[in-house]
């Protein structure tokens, strides 16, 4: 396989009755331990996903 198959599919093995390609999950939100967790990231002093449109792992 070539470099870029490889990293995108890499390290997913299907189960019997699994779909062939990773799945792709769709999410528009993210969850929090506290809302101090999460005042932290929308404040820029912590990193991590909290807003879609400005930070996901797409964005990475």
């Amino acid at each position: 396989m070539k470099r870029e198959t490889l990293c995108i599919q890499a390290g997913y093995e299907p189960k019997n009755g699994e779909s062939r390609m990773m799945p792709i999950v769709q999410s528009t939100t993210f969850k929090y331990d506290t809302s101090e967790d999460m005042g932290k990231l929308f404040d820029l002093e912590a990193s991590g996903y909290f807003y879609t449109r400005l930070q996901n792992p797409t964005n990475d």
